[in-house]
């Protein structure tokens, strides 16, 4: 436990332990910080100063592009080394200066996992990746191998020990991430959104992890995060960053609440009504399906992900697929617009078999957003990227196209970064960009795998306002999400996959008792409790 006063201006946490009473040198100390990235007119980082003890648990949060994320390359030494910027201040951790060093030459004191885990895997399997910094401190082979094991073991992935990365969904990619940080046993432990990607019950795994860490190893650790849920209970400060500086900072949860996620969208949306009309579900069934697919089976490299999938979607729904990690959910998405090729099955759209269409013309009646934003950037410059997809799949004029896309960058606001690099954005802003994209052209079918990645309360409100407009135009979103309060606020049904099967296919409701009954009440809204028969109370 620990108690905060201030001297000189900087604070100083006295920790207790069984031994008596010290005082404790920070594993991070940073002091007058500001950055500014080259090309830039404003700073990302003002004048912070910040340390961070042995045995800490800190979150970070705030608002989406207010300099989290480069926060934390500061504190692994990324900055100023590998990204070109001019950087005032100092930042040490265990008293070594990181302009002194080279970029990951604190790496055995210092772990980071990004916000894109994709980013830093290097090698070819997960076995590998894994064994792969230890390598690089030169630790024993033997000691390698348990830490290998043990990490992977952590974080719930010691099963894809033998998988080719490649092979990984967006979830394990990042729990192979962190698993690789961990296996270094780093000082500080820093994690820019860890769960975003991971479905709830990883999400309840990798956070018990980090929690014995610093119960049991005193590491301290800081997480960057929008989802504060979990959070709240095992952290022991908190910080609210807004435009490059600290505006907030606590040790006390409470102040912390407003900005959790779910409740914002929850005030908004009643889960009861699913919408304007309780029984809009029930209308739109009535008609004849605009999406209709029957005994689906694909995969990679001769293993099968999905099979036997078979459901239909109608015109005005709004359609969450959910599932554990690797369970199908991306595979789907992929094969629905033809990126992947399936081995079985059929895909009416309009009544039409679309097996044989290719995929730039199955694009022109959906739109899909891949999970890693960067996979489908290719412009120069914001405004070009949003208007890129309309180019070539849009009916609309040269004008109505430039206009539409104004519109949406100031509504989803990203105008003021129309002239930037799509790549100098933050994570939320990326993955706005890729939906402002897509809605430029107006597809029938919205296909969004994690939309809501990196997105905080405010921006996550602009994104279910966007599904209902789309929605009450009569279309139709297929939207992977591991957010069920997400998932209870804007969406009709639930098709819920599990081994690659399709194990649920009903009204939200109905699919939270399902649920309840298989006793996975970890993928029930937070607003939602179960009786001793399963039964969904609210």
């Amino acid at each position: 436990m620990g108690q905060a006063s201030k001297q000189n201006g900087r604070s100083i946490i006295l920790f207790i332990y069984k031994k008596g009473t010290i005082m404790a040198e920070p594993v991070a100390d940073i002091n007058g910080l500001s950055f500014t990235y080259s090309g830039s007119a404003y700073p990302a980082l003002e004048n912070i100063n910040l340390q961070i003890y042995p045995g800490q648990f800190l979150t970070v949060t705030g608002p989406s592009g207010c300099g989290k994320s480069t926060l934390a390359l500061c504190l692994a030494g990324f900055i100023p080394h590998a990204y070109a910027g001019k950087m005032e201040g100092s930042v040490c951790i265990q008293g070594k200066n990181t302009r002194d060093y080279p970029a990951g030459g604190l790496s055995g004191i210092v772990g980071l996992v990004q916000q894109d885990p994709e980013a830093q895997l290097c090698t070819l399997t997960v076995c590998d990746e894994v064994a792969f910094g230890p390598e690089n401190l030169c630790i024993p082979a033997e000691e390698i191998q348990e830490r290998v094991y043990s990490s992977l073991k952590a974080v719930g992935a010691l099963e894809l020990i033998d998988r080719q990365v490649h092979t990984l969904s967006g979830g394990e990619k990042q729990r192979v991430a962190i698993a690789s940080v961990l296996a270094m046993n780093p000082a500080l432990l820093i994690l820019d959104e860890p769960t975003a990607n991971l479905d709830p019950s990883c999400t309840k795994e990798v956070l018990e992890t980090l929690n014995r860490l610093k119960k049991k190893h005193d590491v301290a650790i800081m997480v960057i995060e929008h989802r504060l849920e979990r959070l709240l209970p095992i952290s022991d400060r908190f910080l609210l960053m807004a435009n490059g500086k600290i505006a907030e900072e606590s040790a006390s949860p409470e102040p912390y609440k407003r900005y959790i996620t779910s409740n914002h969208v929850l005030l908004n949306n009643e889960p009861e009504t699913q919408g304007k009309n309780p029984t809009d579900y029930m209308k739109v069934a009535e008609g004849s399906p605009l999406l209709l697919v029957k005994n689906l089976k694909a995969g990679y490299e001769g293993r099968d992900v999905i099979s036997d999938v078979s459901f239909c979607a109608f015109p005005g729904e709004t359609i969450a697929v959910m599932g554990s990690n690797g369970s199908g959910k991306t595979t789907l998405l992929m094969a629905l617009l033809g990126v992947l090729k399936q081995k079985e099955g059929i895909i009416f759209l309009h009544g039409k078999d679309i097996v044989k269409q290719k995929v730039t013309r199955r694009a022109r009646d959906m739109g899909l957003t891949f999970q890693n934003p960067n996979h489908q950037i290719f412009e120069n410059t914001v405004f070009k990227e949003a208007k890129m997809a309309s180019r070539f799949l849009s009916d609309k004029n040269y004008a109505e196209i430039e206009f539409e896309v104004s519109q949406l960058l100031q509504d989803f606001e990203l105008q003021q970064y129309s002239d930037k690099n799509p790549f100098s954005l933050s994570l939320g802003e990326k993955k706005r960009l890729n939906l402002i994209s897509v809605l430029a052209y107006s597809p029938r079918i919205l296909i969004l795998d994690e939309p809501i990645v990196g997105q905080d309360s405010g921006r996550l409100t602009l994104l279910v306002d966007a599904l209902q407009k789309h929605r009450e135009e009569g279309g139709i979103t297929l939207m992977v999400c591991h957010e069920p309060d997400v998932v209870a606020a804007c969406c009709q049904r639930v098709l819920f996959f599990s081994e690659g099967k399709l194990i649920i296919d009903a009204p939200v409701k109905e699919a939270w008792e399902t649920l309840a009954q298989l006793g996975m009440n970890e993928y029930l809204p937070s607003a939602y409790e179960t009786d001793v028969n399963g039964k969904v109370q609210r």
